[in-house]
């Protein structure tokens, strides 16, 4: 281990009917899983631009799925099981673990396909003054949590999937005392209104780098297009 911090990524085994559920009405079980593995790998390409950061892939509920495997093998990046009853075990036991090893440590989700590398950057630049740095979204939760020291308590009391998960992580670190800063606010790809607003921003991306208002809509319909 030459470097100081590590980016913890944490991915779903992509498994048909239990990965983003909440788009199965919408999309279909095939398709959603389909979605769902685009986002994973777009998270690791964008991983990938970071220098001096070592990647950590934790996958849940394990690590043999083919998806998982090849992601692991098409890049530099280290393997590893999420451990813990719910999601704040799982990320507490991950950070932890991490900091054992690293003085900073900064774990992603992978559902927010605005995070950037800048965006990590200044999370891992944020820890050189604060003890923790939060990724704000915009459905009360948070896309990103850095740390340099770590408690148990940050995760407690926590009901996750609410509007309320980033206000009882605030209230949990300044119990804590620890000192913490907020990120610009990004948002995830979790409901149908999530996903057809993630289209719709593909296609006035893509309207302004051809300069064009007749784009095909195959865009609006084909899951993770990018």
């Amino acid at each position: 281990m030459t470097n100081k911090k590590q980016l913890v990524i944490f991915i779903k085994a992509p498994i048909i009917g239990q990965c983003k559920t909440r788009l199965i009405p919408l999309l279909g079980e095939q398709a959603a899983t389909e979605f769902y593995k685009h986002l994973a790998s777009h998270c690791v390409n964008t991983a990938n631009q970071l220098s001096n950061i070592d990647i950590a892939l934790y996958t849940y509920p394990d690590t043999r799925h083919p998806f998982i495997q090849q992601l692991n093998t098409n890049n530099s990046t280290s393997l590893h099981s999420q451990q813990g009853n719910n999601l704040g075990e799982r990320m507490y036991n991950a950070i932890n673990t991490s900091l054992k090893t690293y003085s900073q440590c900064v774990l992603i989700g992978s559902d927010c396909p605005g995070i950037t590398a800048d965006y990590i950057e200044q999370a891992f630049s944020a820890l050189d003054s604060h003890s923790i740095t939060l990724g704000p979204a915009t459905d009360g939760g948070y896309v990103l949590i850095g740390s340099k020291k770590i408690s148990a308590e940050i995760f407690a009391n926590t009901q996750w999937s609410s509007h309320t998960v980033l206000q009882q992580c605030i209230k949990n670190i300044n119990q804590l005392n620890y000192s913490h800063s907020l990120l610009a606010e990004l948002w995830d790809v979790d409901t149908p209104h999530d996903f057809i607003q993630h289209q719709l921003q593909i296609e006035r991306l893509l309207n302004k780098k051809y300069n064009t208002r007749n784009l095909n809509n195959e865009y609006l319909t084909i899951p993770g297009a990018y």
